[in-house]
Protein backbone atom coordinates (compact mmCIF):
# COMPACT_ATOMS: atom_id res chain seq x y z
CA UNK A 1 0.00 0.00 0.00
CA UNK A 2 1.69 3.11 -1.25
CA UNK A 3 1.53 5.76 1.41
CA UNK A 4 2.30 9.97 1.48
CA UNK A 5 5.83 9.90 2.10
CA UNK A 6 7.32 13.08 3.75
CA UNK A 7 10.91 13.97 3.71
CA UNK A 8 11.96 13.87 7.31
CA UNK A 9 15.76 13.50 8.65
CA UNK A 10 15.77 10.68 10.69
CA UNK A 11 19.12 11.22 12.28
CA UNK A 12 20.44 14.05 13.88
CA UNK A 13 23.76 13.29 12.35
CA UNK A 14 25.19 14.26 9.05
CA UNK A 15 23.40 11.97 7.22
CA UNK A 16 20.97 12.15 4.41
CA UNK A 17 17.24 13.04 4.40
CA UNK A 18 15.61 9.38 4.45
CA UNK A 19 11.87 9.69 2.84
CA UNK A 20 9.83 8.36 5.50
CA UNK A 21 6.06 7.22 5.16
CA UNK A 22 3.21 9.24 6.43
CA UNK A 23 0.25 7.72 7.43
CA UNK A 24 -3.02 9.99 7.15
CA UNK A 25 -6.49 9.99 8.57
CA UNK A 26 -9.22 12.30 8.54
CA UNK A 27 -12.51 12.17 10.40
CA UNK A 28 -16.36 11.96 9.24
CA UNK A 29 -19.11 13.08 11.55
CA UNK A 30 -22.60 12.66 10.98
CA UNK A 31 -25.40 13.73 12.79
CA UNK A 32 -29.36 13.42 11.37
CA UNK A 33 -31.26 15.89 12.44
CA UNK A 34 -30.68 19.93 11.92
CA UNK A 35 -32.28 19.95 15.01
CA UNK A 36 -29.02 17.98 16.57
CA UNK A 37 -26.68 20.70 15.01
CA UNK A 38 -28.18 23.68 16.49
CA UNK A 39 -29.83 22.65 19.93
CA UNK A 40 -27.94 20.05 21.65
CA UNK A 41 -24.46 19.64 20.03
CA UNK A 42 -23.02 16.95 22.25
CA UNK A 43 -23.40 14.57 19.45
CA UNK A 44 -20.94 16.50 16.88
CA UNK A 45 -19.02 17.64 20.23
CA UNK A 46 -18.23 13.80 21.35
CA UNK A 47 -17.46 13.12 17.63
CA UNK A 48 -14.77 15.70 17.74
CA UNK A 49 -13.43 14.27 20.56
CA UNK A 50 -13.24 10.89 19.48
CA UNK A 51 -11.06 11.43 16.91
CA UNK A 52 -8.74 13.23 18.58
CA UNK A 53 -8.42 10.69 21.22
CA UNK A 54 -8.59 8.18 18.14
CA UNK A 55 -5.34 10.52 17.00
CA UNK A 56 -3.31 10.26 20.67
CA UNK A 57 -3.81 6.64 20.58
CA UNK A 58 -2.43 6.35 17.58
CA UNK A 59 0.66 8.49 17.18
CA UNK A 60 1.81 6.76 13.91
CA UNK A 61 -1.08 8.54 12.25
CA UNK A 62 -1.32 12.76 11.09
CA UNK A 63 -4.59 14.55 10.41
CA UNK A 64 -4.62 14.97 7.17
CA UNK A 65 -5.13 19.40 6.85
CA UNK A 66 -7.08 20.75 4.77
CA UNK A 67 -10.16 17.92 4.64
CA UNK A 68 -13.22 18.18 6.92
CA UNK A 69 -16.21 15.95 6.40
CA UNK A 70 -19.07 16.74 7.85
CA UNK A 71 -23.08 15.56 7.13
CA UNK A 72 -25.10 17.69 9.48
CA UNK A 73 -28.69 17.10 9.36
CA UNK A 74 -28.12 13.97 6.88
CA UNK A 75 -29.59 10.92 7.25
CA UNK A 76 -27.02 7.54 7.30
CA UNK A 77 -29.51 5.58 5.54
CA UNK A 78 -28.25 6.45 1.73
CA UNK A 79 -28.13 10.09 1.39
CA UNK A 80 -24.94 10.42 3.08
CA UNK A 81 -23.45 8.32 0.84
CA UNK A 82 -24.92 9.37 -2.17
CA UNK A 83 -24.87 13.44 -2.00
CA UNK A 84 -23.31 14.02 1.46
CA UNK A 85 -20.14 14.50 2.36
CA UNK A 86 -19.07 11.08 2.47
CA UNK A 87 -19.67 11.01 -0.86
CA UNK A 88 -17.91 13.50 -1.58
CA UNK A 89 -14.50 12.12 0.95
CA UNK A 90 -15.02 8.76 -1.21
CA UNK A 91 -14.70 10.87 -4.81
CA UNK A 92 -11.79 12.97 -3.70
CA UNK A 93 -9.92 9.23 -2.45
CA UNK A 94 -11.04 7.99 -5.97
CA UNK A 95 -9.67 11.07 -7.63
CA UNK A 96 -6.47 10.75 -5.72
CA UNK A 97 -6.77 13.71 -3.66
CA UNK A 98 -6.42 12.45 -0.35
CA UNK A 99 -3.58 9.89 -0.26
CA UNK A 100 -3.76 6.18 -0.56
CA UNK A 101 -3.71 4.21 2.86
CA UNK A 102 -5.37 7.22 4.63
CA UNK A 103 -7.38 6.40 7.15
CA UNK A 104 -11.14 7.62 7.86
CA UNK A 105 -11.93 7.63 11.32
CA UNK A 106 -15.73 7.40 12.33
CA UNK A 107 -17.28 7.16 16.11
CA UNK A 108 -19.57 3.95 15.02
CA UNK A 109 -20.90 2.44 12.14
CA UNK A 110 -24.35 4.25 12.70
CA UNK A 111 -22.95 7.15 11.98
CA UNK A 112 -21.55 6.12 8.79
CA UNK A 113 -24.18 4.11 7.31
CA UNK A 114 -27.86 2.89 9.00
CA UNK A 115 -28.15 0.81 5.69
CA UNK A 116 -29.27 -2.76 5.55
CA UNK A 117 -26.48 -5.43 5.20
CA UNK A 118 -25.99 -5.31 1.36
CA UNK A 119 -25.97 -1.40 0.95
CA UNK A 120 -23.50 -1.33 4.25
CA UNK A 121 -21.52 -4.19 2.73
CA UNK A 122 -21.78 -2.62 -0.74
CA UNK A 123 -20.59 1.23 0.91
CA UNK A 124 -17.52 -0.40 2.51
CA UNK A 125 -16.32 -2.02 -0.81
CA UNK A 126 -16.51 1.55 -1.76
CA UNK A 127 -14.63 3.49 0.41
CA UNK A 128 -11.80 0.13 0.97
CA UNK A 129 -11.64 0.36 -3.31
CA UNK A 130 -10.93 4.13 -3.63
CA UNK A 131 -8.32 3.32 -1.50
CA UNK A 132 -9.05 4.79 2.59
CA UNK A 133 -8.58 2.76 5.55
CA UNK A 134 -11.34 2.59 7.99
CA UNK A 135 -11.22 2.91 12.22
CA UNK A 136 -14.57 2.86 14.07
CA UNK A 137 -13.69 4.44 17.63
CA UNK A 138 -16.38 2.07 19.65
CA UNK A 139 -15.33 -0.96 17.74
CA UNK A 140 -11.54 -0.62 19.28
CA UNK A 141 -10.77 1.93 16.87
CA UNK A 142 -8.37 -0.64 14.96
CA UNK A 143 -7.59 0.55 11.21
CA UNK A 144 -9.00 -1.75 8.60
CA UNK A 145 -7.65 -2.00 4.83
CA UNK A 146 -9.98 -5.08 4.26
CA UNK A 147 -7.44 -7.82 4.99
CA UNK A 148 -8.79 -8.56 8.56
CA UNK A 149 -11.69 -11.03 8.72
CA UNK A 150 -12.57 -10.93 12.27
CA UNK A 151 -13.19 -7.31 11.24
CA UNK A 152 -15.41 -8.00 8.34
CA UNK A 153 -17.51 -9.93 10.95
CA UNK A 154 -17.58 -7.37 13.19
CA UNK A 155 -18.84 -4.90 10.94
CA UNK A 156 -21.81 -6.97 9.28
CA UNK A 157 -22.51 -7.21 13.16
CA UNK A 158 -22.39 -3.58 13.60
CA UNK A 159 -24.22 -3.06 10.15
CA UNK A 160 -27.32 -5.27 11.34
CA UNK A 161 -27.10 -3.29 14.02
CA UNK A 162 -27.33 -0.02 13.10
CA UNK A 163 -30.02 -0.58 10.35
CA UNK A 164 -32.46 -2.58 12.87
CA UNK A 165 -31.95 0.42 15.47
CA UNK A 166 -33.05 2.59 12.16
CA UNK A 167 -35.84 1.06 11.33
CA UNK A 168 -37.22 0.23 15.06
CA UNK A 169 -37.16 4.35 15.35
CA UNK A 170 -38.69 4.77 12.29
CA UNK A 171 -41.59 2.51 13.56
CA UNK A 172 -42.08 4.04 16.57
CA UNK A 173 -42.26 7.81 14.82
CA UNK A 174 -44.41 5.94 12.44
CA UNK A 175 -46.53 4.62 15.47
CA UNK A 176 -46.79 8.09 17.04
CA UNK A 177 -47.86 9.79 13.73
CA UNK A 178 -50.47 7.55 13.46
CA UNK A 179 -51.68 8.22 16.96
CA UNK A 180 -51.56 12.26 16.61
CA UNK A 181 -53.56 11.66 13.22
CA UNK A 182 -56.23 9.31 14.70
CA UNK A 183 -56.73 12.17 17.94
CA UNK A 184 -57.00 14.72 15.19
CA UNK A 185 -59.72 12.89 12.82
CA UNK A 186 -61.62 12.17 16.83
CA UNK A 187 -61.51 15.99 17.17
CA UNK A 188 -58.68 15.71 20.10
CA UNK A 189 -55.84 18.56 19.59
CA UNK A 190 -54.39 17.88 23.14
CA UNK A 191 -51.33 16.67 21.17
CA UNK A 192 -51.16 20.16 18.89
CA UNK A 193 -48.84 22.76 20.44
CA UNK A 194 -49.04 26.21 18.99
CA UNK A 195 -45.86 27.80 17.28
CA UNK A 196 -43.49 29.99 19.64
CA UNK A 197 -43.26 33.59 18.60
Amino acid sequence: MAMAETTTKTSITNSEVTPVATKFSVSYIRVSTKAQTTENKSGIERQEQDYLNWLESHPDYENLDGFEFRDLGVSGRGKNSEIGALSSLIKAAEKGEIPRGTCLVVENWSRLTRSRARGSTKLLNTILDSGLELAFVQLGGKPFNGTDDAQWFQFLGASLGASSEWEEKANRKNGSEEKIAKQFSEGDFSSFKPRKK
